[in-house]
């Protein structure tokens, strides 16, 4: 059983409460960026690393070897090798399970040997035991047709336009309700309002009673948010790019540093920044 999570930290989790099996992150912030309609792992891997590379300030031959590891898993699996797909409410998983699926589907491998996890929380869980997870991961199952006919809809408007995609929240989400809300939140977060996006407009709330440590506001960020997506490395780089609005008390890339940094490190409105509420 080759199991598929968003991130190492999940994996870990999985391992130490007695999950058997092999594990494998898909570690894309695909809510970042343009997501590519191909479903080639190797074509997948070459458009979203030199992305990832450029938008995270982070060694393209880092990211290389990460979907380098990700791909040689999947595409050496032998055909009949059981898949157990991991999903949690937050958009991250949404696109995540989305584009994994439209990769299964694409490759011809059999639906039987497909499982899904729906959880009700995040990787490793805040509320959830590791006997309630066990009981989740017995729960597992495979996706009918009207769930990947479903999912198939909804990728081919995330990847075409967003009108076809905001077209699609009229499906029946029953097969997967979490996936509606995770789609109605990336509309949001890539449709601008006065030139920003949702996340960008909550940073300017929460600057509006005056400044805030880096830290708080990555924090107070998370709490205007119904499901929690975003990891702070992405938050980051949404900062920096509202240095026209907003002064921080650094010229300094706030982009990987220290926890120190973060809390030590404070920004407010400017002017121009004021003027938006």
């Amino acid at each position: 059983m080759l199991h598929i999570t968003n991130g190492d930290n999940a994996n870990l989790y999985l391992k130490r409460i007695g999950i058997q099996g092999e594990f494998q992150a898909w570690q894309d912030a695909l809510h970042e960026g343009q997501i590519t309609a191909h479903t080639d792992l190797k074509d997948i891997s070459e458009i979203r690393g030199h992305f990832l590379a450029e938008y995270f300030c982070i060694d393209l031959k880092v990211v290389q070897e990460k979907f380098a590891e990700r791909d040689d898993t999947l595409l050496q699996l032998p055909e009949h090798e059981a898949i157990t797909l991991w999903l949690t409410p937050e958009l991250f998983d949404a696109l995540i399970g989305l584009q994994f699926l439209a990769w299964y589907r694409a490759t011809g491998r059999p639906l039987n040997q497909l499982f899904i996890v729906m959880l009700p929380e995040y990787l490793p869980p805040h509320d959830l035991n590791p006997e309630q997870i066990s009981q989740h991961y017995q729960s597992r199952f495979n996706p009918s047709v009207e769930f990947i006919q479903l999912a198939e809809q909804v990728w081919l408007g995330l990847v075409t336009s967003l009108s076809m995609l905001e077209h699609t929240l009229t499906l029946d989400f029953k097969f997967w309700p979490n996936l509606k809300p995770a789609m109605i939140r990336y509309l949001e977060e890539k449709r601008l309002n006065h030139g920003y996006n949702r996340t960008q407009w909550q940073i300017i709330e929460a600057l509006a009673n005056g400044p805030l440590s880096l830290a708080q506001l990555f924090g107070a960020n998370q709490n205007q948010e119904e499901v929690i997506f975003m990891g702070d490395l992405s938050f980051w780089c949404l900062l920096e790019q509202m240095r026209d609005i907003i002064n921080i008390d650094t010229d300094e890339c706030i982009l990987h540093q220290d926890i120190e940094f973060y809390h030590g490190h404070r920004c407010e409105l400017n002017s121009k920044g004021c003027s938006l509420l």
